[in-house]
């Protein structure tokens, strides 16, 4: 349950950093070369976080789910990586959905 509440707290922090007319900057001109890293900060912490987590406390798909939803935001902050964002998410998806068929089973 931390690892959803974790990402509800990144996402929700993103969401409000975020400039208001991102979309219409992103149009107009490029973005600023700090908005990137500004917007990695917190989802670096929580990554870093959930890493040393994983190494001492063993992985799953809790931990999988969760390292997925925390790549998704840093690459969604990086212009660069937005190929790699459905790769992400389908890992993430996967996860949830073993974890459903664990939980049933």
């Amino acid at each position: 349950m931390y690892w959803f509440a974790s990402a509800f707290i990144v996402a929700s922090i993103i969401f409000f950093l975020a400039p208001e007319k991102i979309s219409l900057e992103a149009n107009n001109a490029k973005l600023k070369r700090h908005l990137p890293v500004s917007l990695l900060v917190l989802p670096v912490i929580v990554l870093g976080w959930l890493v040393i987590n994983a190494l001492s406390n063993g992985a799953n798909f809790t931990t999988v789910a969760a390292l997925g939803f925390v790549i998704t935001a840093c690459l969604i902050a990086l212009p660069k990586l937005h190929k790699f964002i459905m790769p992400s998410a389908l890992l993430t998806a996967t996860a949830l959905i073993i974890m459903l068929v664990l939980r049933i089973h």
